[in-house]
C-alpha cells in the first residue's frame, strides 16, 4: 500500500508539473469518456434501468395478444383482460389494465388537453407504487360516478398545475366537464408503465364512458384491442412457470371462444425486456449498438492521440528512465509508476467527462417533442452510469498508457545517460501505427455518418402518397366536452363551413389518424371469392375520414370517387381502398363495386387511391382502407387544412372559429404536416446529427494526431534534414520527403478504413431506411475529405521542415 501511495504522490507531481500537457490530455480524453457516458445513460434509461418508482420490477411482466400474420405483441381488450385475470391465479399475484387517453382539464383560466391513463383499480398495487401524497385507487372507487369519480395526479402535474399544494387531497378538478376528486400524487420518479412517456394523471377504468365516450361503446367487445396489460409474478414463480400457466389459459380461451382465439394467443415479456415496446426492441438494440460503437471508436482515436503524446514525452524522460534503471530500479517498478500516472490522468479525465455527460444529459432531458404526451427520457447519473464511467476511465488509462510505458522503460542506457538518445525506430513504428489506426477509424466513423445523412435525405424524398406542403393539422374532440353524436356532427359541419369560407383555405377535411403518426388501427376483413392462405393475417390498416379529406391531403383518385355528404349513416356503407388493396384482393378484377366485409357489415368499394406510407417511411407496400366518418363514427378527429400560403398562419383563425362555436373546447397540438413528419424522421435525424458530429470530432482528433506525429518526426530529424539541405537538397525535396512519409500513413489507414467501412455497412442495413448501405457518393467523398484535411495537417510541419537552417540544425546535437 505504501508503494501505491508513493507512486500516486509522484504521479501527482508529474501531472501538475506540466499544466499545458495535462490540460490537452484531460480535454482529449474527457471528450471521448463523456460522450460514451452520455450515450450509455440513454441506453440505461431505455433498456437496462428497472421501471422507476416501482417495487421489485423484476417481477413485472407485460402481456400481449398475439395475432396471426406476425403481430406477436398486440393490444388487449377488456373482456380478454378479465378472463386472463380470473384464470391466471397460479402465475400472477395480480393483473392490471391501462391505456393512454386524451382528456380536457378545465380551470378558471382555460381548458387544456392532457394525456391521462385509464387504469384498473389495482394498477398502482400491481406496480408497487407508493404515493408521495394521499393514496392510490380503492376497489370500491372502480365503479364510482359523479362525486365518487377520483384521480391520481403525476408529480409533474401536481407541481406545475397545482403549485405542489400540500392540501391537494380532496381538491377537485374538472375532466371532460365532470368533477373528479384528487386522492393522491404519484412519486416524482414514477412515470407509468413506459420508461419515456409520462401521463399527466390516472383515472379508474370504469370512468371509460366519461373519459373516452367513443371507446366505451366497444368495452364489451372481445376483439376491440386497445389496452395494455401488466402483471406481477407470484413469489417463487419463474417466467417459465408462468408461461406454462398462460399456455393452459390459452387452451381454455380457445375452447370457450373459438372465433376469437382460433389462431391468436398470449405473448408474455418481462418488463425489463419490453423497453418502450417489444416490437421496437430489436431496433432499439441495433441503433444503440451502432451509436455505442461509434463513440467507442471516437474514444479509441482520443486514446491513440494521447498515446502519441506520451510517446513523445517518453523521449524527454529517457534520461530519467536510464538513470533509474542504472541505479537498480526494476523495469516492472517503472512500468507500474508510469501506468499510475496514466490512470491518474484518466481519473481526472473521467471526472471531466462526467461533467460533460451531465451537461449532454440535461440537453437531452429538455427535448420537447410535438407528440401530445409528456416525453421524458429522464437521463441521469444512475449508479450504473457512474460505474460505467469509472470502468471506461480505467480502461482508457490502460489503453493509452501501456504501450508508452513499455517503450519508455526500454531506453538505450549509454546514449540516454549522455542525453543523446533518439526516439528509436520501434517508437517511431508505434507512432506511425497509431496514426494509421486513427485514419482507419476516422474513415469508418465518417462513412457511417455519411450513410445516415444520405439515408435521411433519401427518406425525406420518399413518395409518401400525399402532399405535405401548405398543410396544417390540429386535434379536436367535442365528445370529451360531453357532446353526443348529433351535437358533434353539427359542430364539425359548422366548423368546416367556417374554415372553407376563409380566403386562404383551399381544402378542409377531418381524419381519425394522421399518416406516419404514433397510432394505428386495423380491422379484420373478408373478401368474397378470396381464400386466405394458412395463418394469413386478414387485418387491414384503416382510417376514418370525412368528405374533403383526400382533397386536403392532395391524394389523387385513381378510380371512382371519394366520400361525399351522401355517405351518411342512412346510406349503404362505402369504402375507399388503396392500389395495394385492389391489386392484392381483387387481382384481375374491377375493384369499383366490389364488396369488403368488415366490422360485421358489407362495404362497397367506391374509390381507389394510390399507395402511400402510413406508419413508417421504410414500410413495404401495404393494403389500406378508408371509412366514411358518418358511417364509422369517431368523436376525436384531426382537422387537415390546406392553405394557399404559410399554413401555420391559419392557426389563430382556426382557434377563433372553434372558439366562436364553443369557447371551452380546446384546440390541441396545432402543427404543420412538415412538423408532424419531423417526428417520424426524428430517430434518423438524431442518428445522422449525432454520428455526423462524432465523425467530425474523430476527423479533428485524427488530424491533430497526424499533425503531432509529423511535427515530432520533423523535430527528431532536424539534424538529418539540415545535412540534406547542406549537401544540396532543395526545399521542395524536403517538402516531398515529409509529405510522402505522412501521406503514406494516411493512405494505408484509409485503405484499411474503407475495408472496415464496407463491413460496417452490412451491420447498418437493418437501421437504415431501406438503403442498401454501400453508397458510392459517401464512399467517394469521405476519403477525399479525410485526405484533404490530413494533407493540410501534414503540410504545416513539412513547410516548417523545408525552412530548416542547416547551420542551426548541425549545431543542434
Amino acid at each position: 500500500m505504501s508503494t501505491f501511495f508513493h507512486d500516486l504522490r509522484y504521479a501527482s507531481r508529474v501531472v501538475t508539473k506540466s499544466p499545458v500537457f495535462t490540460t490537452v490530455v484531460v480535454l482529449t480524453l474527457a471528450l471521448g469518456i463523456g460522450l460514451n457516458t452520455a450515450v450509455f445513460s440513454a441506453i440505461d434509461a431505455l433498456l437496462l434501468r428497472p421501471l422507476p418508482g416501482t417495487r421489485n420490477s423484476a417481477e413485472l411482466v407485460q402481456l400481449y395478444r398475439s395475432q396471426p400474420g406476425g403481430m406477436l405483441y398486440g393490444s388487449n381488450s377488456i373482456p380478454h383482460f378479465n378472463d386472463v385475470r380470473e384464470r391466471s391465479g397460479d402465475a400472477f399475484s395480480s393483473v392490471a389494465l391501462w391505456s393512454f387517453q386524451p382528456v380536457n382539464l378545465s380551470s378558471s383560466e382555460r381548458t387544456q388537453r392532457l394525456f391521462a391513463a385509464l387504469a384498473s383499480a389495482n394498477y398502482f398495487k400491481v406496480l408497487g407504487v407508493n404515493m408521495v401524497v394521499g393514496r392510490g385507487f380503492l376497489a370500491q372507487e372502480d365503479s364510482g360516478r359523479g362525486a365518487h369519480a377520483v384521480t391520481v395526479l403525476s408529480y409533474a402535474t401536481w407541481k406545475e398545475l397545482f403549485n405542489s399544494d400540500p392540501n391537494i387531497v380532496n381538491r377537485t378538478v374538472i375532466l371532460n366537464g365532470q368533477t373528479y376528486s384528487v386522492v393522491g400524487v404519484a412519486p416524482p420518479e414514477f412515470r407509468g408503465s413506459l420508461p419515456v412517456v409520462a401521463p399527466a394523471l390516472w383515472v379508474p377504468l370504469t370512468q371509460l364512458a366519461q373519459i373516452s365516450p367513443g371507446q366505451s361503446n366497444h368495452a364489451d367487445q372481445r376483439g376491440y384491442n386497445s389496452f395494455n396489460v401488466v402483471a406481477r409474478l407470484k413469489p417463487g414463480v419463474s417466467i417459465a412457470r408462468a408461461g406454462e400457466v398462460m399456455k393452459r389459459v390459452e387452451v381454455g380461451l380457445r375452447a370457450d371462444y373459438p372465433d376469437h382465439y382460433k389462431d391468436s394467443g398470449i405473448a408474455m415479456v418481462l418488463q425489463s425486456d419490453a423497453g418502450i415496446h417489444p416490437m421496437f426492441k430489436s431496433a432499439q438494440v441495433e441503433l444503440s449498438t451502432v451509436v455505442m460503437a461509434v463513440v467507442a471508436m471516437l474514444l479509441l482515436i482520443a486514446c491513440m492521440n494521447v498515446a502519441n503524446l506520451f510517446l513523445a514525452r517518453a523521449r524527454d524522460r529517457s534520461r530519467e528512465m536510464a538513470i533509474r534503471l542504472s541505479l537498480g530500479a526494476r523495469r516492472s517498478d517503472l512500468i507500474r509508476q508510469l501506468l499510475t500516472e496514466s490512470l491518474l490522468f484518466a481519473t481526472v479525465a473521467g471526472v471531466a467527462g462526467l461533467i460533460l455527460a451531465w451537461w449532454v444529459m440535461g440537453l437531452a432531458n429538455r427535448i420537447e417533442l410535438p407528440i401530445g404526451v409528456n416525453f421524458s427520457p429522464d437521463l441521469h447519473l444512475s449508479p450504473m452510469v457512474l460505474l460505467f464511467n469509472a470502468g471506461v476511465a480505467l480502461l482508457t488509462g490502460v489503453l493509452f498508457g501501456l504501450a508508452p510505458a513499455l517503450q519508455a522503460t526500454r531506453p538505450s542506457l549509454i546514449p540516454a545517460l549522455k542525453g543523446e538518445a533518439a526516439a528509436g525506430e520501434s517508437r517511431s513504428r508505434l507512432s506511425r501505427g497509431l496514426v494509421v489506426t486513427q485514419m482507419a477509424l476516422s474513415i469508418i466513423l465518417l462513412v457511417c455518418a455519411g450513410l445516415f445523412l444520405r439515408d435521411l435525405k433519401a427518406a425525406t424524398s420518399v413518395d409518401k402518397g400525399f402532399n405535405a406542403s401548405n398543410l396544417v393539422l390540429a386535434d379536436l374532440d367535442p365528445g370529451l366536452q360531453g357532446y353526443d353524436r348529433a351535437r358533434s356532427e353539427i359542430f364539425y359541419r359548422s366548423l368546416t363551413e367556417r374554415l372553407r369560407a376563409m380566403p386562404s383555405v383551399r381544402a378542409v377535411g377531418f381524419a381519425a389518424t394522421v399518416p406516419l403518426g404514433m397510432s394505428e388501427s386495423d380491422n379484420m376483413v373478408t373478401i368474397p371469392g378470396y381464400v386466405p392462405g394458412p395463418n394469413e393475417n386478414m387485418g387491414v390498416q384503416l382510417n376514418t375520414v370525412t368528405p374533403g379529406y383526400f382533397e386536403s391531403m392532395g391524394i389523387p383518385l385513381l378510380k371512382g370517387r371519394g366520400f361525399t355528404s351522401q355517405d351518411d349513416s342512412l346510406a349503404p356503407n362505402s369504402i375507399v381502398i388503396n392500389q395495394r388493396f385492389a391489386d392484392f384482393y381483387f387481382a384481375g378484377k374491377e375493384p369499383i363495386g366490389q364488396t369488403v366485409r368488415t366490422s360485421g357489415k358489407d362495404h362497397t368499394v367506391v374509390g381507389v387511391v394510390p399507395m402511400g406510407k402510413y406508419f413508417r417511411l421504410g414500410e413495404p407496400p401495404t393494403a389500406f382502407m378508408y371509412f366514411a366518418q358518418a358511417q364509422h363514427w369517431n368523436s376525436g378527429m384531426t382537422v387537415h387544412i390546406r392553405t394557399a400560403g404559410d399554413p401555420i398562419a391559419i392557426a389563430p383563425s382556426l382557434r377563433s372559429a372553434v372558439g366562436a362555436l364553443d369557447p371551452n373546447l380546446p384546440v390541441s397540438d396545432v402543427r404543420t404536416m412538415d412538423t408532424h413528419l419531423g417526428i417520424t424522421l426524428l430517430p434518423a435525424r438524431l442518428a445522422g446529427a449525432v454520428l455526423g458530429i462524432f465523425g467530425l470530432l474523430g476527423l479533428a482528433l485524427a488530424s491533430i494526431g497526424i499533425y503531432g506525429v509529423m511535427a515530432y518526426s520533423v523535430a527528431q530529424r532536424t539534424r538529418e534534414i539540415g545535412i540534406r539541405v547542406a549537401v544540396g537538397a532543395a526545399a521542395s525535396d524536403v517538402m516531398r520527403l515529409v509529405m510522402r512519409q505522412g501521406l503514406t500513413m494516411v493512405l494505408i489507414g484509409m485503405a484499411i478504413g474503407l475495408g472496415g467501412a464496407l463491413g460496417a455497412t452490412r451491420l447498418l442495413r437493418t437501421v437504415l431506411y431501406g438503403s442498401a448501405g454501400i453508397d458510392p457518393v459517401t464512399f467517394g467523398l469521405v476519403p477525399l475529405l479525410l485526405l484533404g484535411v490530413a494533407t493540410l495537417a501534414i503540410w504545416i510541419p513539412a513547410r516548417r521542415a523545408s525552412t530548416v537552417d542547416p547551420i542551426v540544425a548541425l549545431r543542434q546535437q
